[in-house]
């Protein structure tokens, strides 16, 4: 099948315009990070540095492409033949981030699992985390290698491994992350309401990221010549660093949910060491974040002084040592 222009530089260039205003929401992701947990570590504000610096040069390297090609490269169809290095860079970059984002849900799943079992269940996932970003780099040095894009279906059998283990690295992730989550509810309304959301987004991350991966494969499988699954592969690294950031970021709607008493259906508000995969930092958030009050109103005019006074928000930590943490705050509730 000959492709028309529409079907491969068409095709690149719808990729780059949803690329980049993906690439916006990633910046302003960024952007809401640092001024909102000025207190997170420093690792981790690193790490957010990194993902956004390394999308900012896919970014780059995809829009000389784009140029390089459509401008450039305009009355030279010559011009036309090769894939340039800035695009196959672009490439690169995106299985980077993608490898990088992976090891940080993996790393995540490893402190939220028991003792028992989280080597095997850890295991697995890096396993196929690494092989997705083992295959994505032989995709990138195959197509250096081949370079003309006439020939790019004979870097199938590198291509297609690489999409499958994104799959699955992606699924084993979303899983491990629901079952986790759900073993964790309580009697406590408000807390499994906690523990439903994060699961909707692991779920909603996983089909979002899965998704792009699957049409990718497929679409590169059946149509070989045309640059649709380019601009696919555009898109998907966006998708990947804003799933780390909007994580990151949930912490302030959660907070800002309970602030403005949403969760007010029990005696306990609960929170629990689920922080600690959205809140990585050098200590480690306990297992509840508990505020009391009554659940029946009726009874506000029996209860004494001293419970009273007992209302209020303590938020304990546990440092690497092991020992216990003053309380972070002490507002009263009457």
């Amino acid at each position: 099948m000959v492709s028309t222009i529409g079907d491969t530089f068409g095709a690149m260039l719808i990729g780059a315009l949803v690329t980049m205003t993906i690439y916006g929401i990633t910046t302003l992701q960024a952007y809401f990070y640092y001024m909102s947990f000025p207190k997170d570590g420093i690792a981790t504000k690193l790490l957010v540095a990194s993902i956004w610096t390394l999308d900012t040069l896919h970014a780059i390297f995809m829009c000389h492409c784009v140029h390089f090609y459509l401008i450039t490269g305009y009355g030279h169809p010559e011009a036309l033949v090769d894939g340039t290095w800035s695009l196959f860079i672009s490439i690169a970059i995106n299985v980077t981030i993608a490898f990088i984002v992976q090891c940080f849900f993996t790393h995540r799943i490893f402190q939220l699992c028991s003792p028992q079992k989280r080597w095997w269940v850890t295991g697995v996932i890096a396993l196929t985390v690494f092989c997705h970003f083992v295959f994505g780099i032989e995709t990138v040095v195959f197509l250096f290698i081949k370079k003309q894009f006439s020939r790019l279906k004979e870097i199938h059998m590198a291509a297609v491994p690489f999409g499958v283990f994104a799959i699955l690295s992606d699924i084993f992730i979303a899983v491990a992350l629901c079952l986790l989550l759900g073993n964790n509810r309580s009697d406590f309304d408000d807390t499994n309401s906690v523990i439903d959301r994060l699961i909707i987004f692991a779920i909603n991350r996983c089909i979002l990221t899965s998704a792009m991966a699957i049409l990718e494969t497929i679409v590169f499988s059946v149509l070989p010549n045309s640059f649709y699954s380019i601009a696919i592969d555009f898109v998907i690294g966006k998708l990947y660093a804003n799933s780390l950031l909007a994580v990151l970021n949930s912490r302030a709607t959660l907070r800002s949910s309970n602030s403005r008493g949403e969760f007010d259906s029990t005696e306990l508000s609960t929170r629990f060491h689920i922080a600690s995969a959205v809140a990585p930092n050098y200590q480690t958030t306990s297992l509840v974040q508990v505020r009391t009050r009554d659940s029946n109103r009726g009874d506000r005019a029996n209860v004494s002084d001293s419970e009273k006074e007992s209302r209020h928000i303590i938020t304990t930590s546990s440092s690497p040592n092991g020992k216990r943490q003053r309380p972070l705050g002490d507002d009263v509730h009457a």
